[in-house]
């Protein structure tokens, strides 16, 4: 969708500012939230330009303010009525940690100087692995020697500090804040704006599930003897009828009966068109759970996931996990459950594939992007595409959800998702048929060697 489209949601209802929401007990419409917390008006209004740029990269992101002023609150509900608008959290960091649970923080920008009051909301953050950065105005840029102290000697982790002036940069590298963990933006707006979501970008791609893992010291010993266990051959025998895992191609061909004609389902609206009930096949893959609810196709022989929610709620198929430290994490999951029945699944990460190839470091591909790398390995006969929809679909992101703006998530992004699908397509060596319209499209386009349409999803 684009950007225009998104502009257009409609405004979220008003959440009530009474003194529970001060405690923590509040909640998005949506599924993410960036935090923006300041103090006075001038400090939002100095940075509207970056709240845009981030408003019109990531329309599936909750955008939140708090201020402590009502008439800033009331004028930041008039200048961005598609935000979230709230009084600041009471200084514990217990209750700034409620309100980056229960919003499902994803990122926490402080404008102008941190306070006093800031620094619980800080140490929720750090716990919890949120990146924080701070974006000073020139009224603090120009500060002088105290500003320094307030925002380079905090013990709290800074992600990155963006400051307008030579001068306010020349603070923080003398207050000990590295070289580049600094960007002085631009005066020019198309620049600023680029050079300050370069690294926002960066900070939300991050999957703060698993670098919240290796924080907490406990949480790594049992991840490192989890997978140690699934080394053990005796250990792995005595886990079997608890979790069972499967290590090469091969091995996930047998397990999954030699299929000759494999249907891969994305999430997007082509998943449930006319045409894919009628497909014939002997394997299902799908991606997560949200089909679980509609009732249809919903006896997969694979689920590709990272998602404790998905395990507990998916019964009886193999899971696809994408790497060694999301195997981890959720294989210590199900050893603390021990009500849980017995799981099997496989590690794309350990089976070698295109995706492990260094031209791919650093992209997050999305369970999608997994499904159809695995799903091309197998090498079936016929290979059965649909609800691959590149977040373009005129009828919305998910069948029957027109609400939910088109478009990923900040941990994906467009372009690299899409050179992934390709990549996996051009592996393929077998009947392939298309049934996700923009997939189709896309798949002409790079087998010609056209570029297609510039800025699509």
């Amino acid at each position: 969708m684009s950007d225009t489209a998104s502009s257009e949601s409609a405004a979220p209802a008003p959440i009530s500012e009474g003194p529970l929401v001060r405690l923590g007990w509040v909640s998005c419409p949506g599924e993410r939230t960036f935090w923006l917390l300041g103090h006075r008006q001038e400090e939002f209004e100095a940075n509207a330009d970056l709240v845009e740029a981030i408003m019109a990269r990531y329309p599936r992101l909750d955008i939140l303010f708090t201020a402590p002023e009502a008439a800033t609150r009331d004028w930041l509900r008039a200048r961005f009525p598609r935000a979230v608008v709230l009084p600041p959290p009471l200084p514990l960091a217990v209750i700034g940690g409620r309100y980056l649970v229960n919003l499902n923080v994803r990122g926490l920008m402080i404008l102008g100087e941190a306070t006093a009051r800031d620094r619980a909301v800080l140490r929720a953050a750090n716990s919890r692995a949120t990146p924080a950065v701070i974006a000073e105005c020139p009224a603090s840029d120009a500060a002088g020697p105290a500003s320094a102290t307030a925002l380079g000697a905090l013990p709290e982790r800074i992600e990155h500090h963006f400051v307008s002036t030579p001068a306010a940069q020349t603070r923080l590298l003398e207050a000990g804040v590295a070289a580049e963990r600094i960007t002085q933006l631009p005066a020019e707006e198309e620049a600023r704006s680029t050079a300050f979501m370069t690294v926002i970008a960066r900070l939300l791609a991050q999957d703060l599930k698993l670098i919240r893992s290796k924080l907490r010291p406990i949480r790594r010993r049992l991840e490192r003897f989890a997978l140690s266990a699934m080394e053990k051959p005796r250990l792995r025998r005595l886990l079997a009828p608890k979790v069972q895992r499967i290590d090469d191609i091969p091995a996930l061909r047998r397990a999954l009966g030699n299929p000759q004609t494999i249907l891969c389902l994305g999430n997007g609206p082509s998943s449930e068109g006319p045409a894919v009930a009628e497909v014939r096949h002997d394997c299902l893959f799908r991606v997560n759970h949200v089909w679980l609810a509609r009732g249809f196709l919903t006896g997969p022989d694979m689920v590709f996931t990272g998602s404790k929610a998905t395990l507990g709620l998916v019964k009886g198929p193999i899971f696809g996990l994408q790497s060694i430290k999301s195997e981890a994490r959720l294989l210590v999951t199900r050893f603390l459950q021990p009500q849980s029945g017995r799981m099997r699944y496989a590690t794309v990460e350990r089976f070698g594939l295109y995706l492990s190839e260094p031209r791919w470091h650093g992209i997050r591909p999305t369970n999608g992007a997994s499904m159809l790398a695995v799903a091309v390995a197998l090498q079936p006969a016929r290979l059965v595409i649909a609800g691959i929809d590149l977040f373009s679909h005129p009828a919305g992101t998910y069948p029957g959800d027109t609400q939910t703006p088109n478009a990923y998530t900040p941990g994906h992004e467009a372009e690299s998702e899409l050179a992934l699908l390709m990549a996996a397509l051009s592996l393929y060596q077998g009947e392939l048929v298309i049934l996700s319209p923009a997939l189709q499209e896309r798949w002409d386009e790079h087998r010609s060697g056209s570029p297609g349409p510039q800025g699509s999803d």
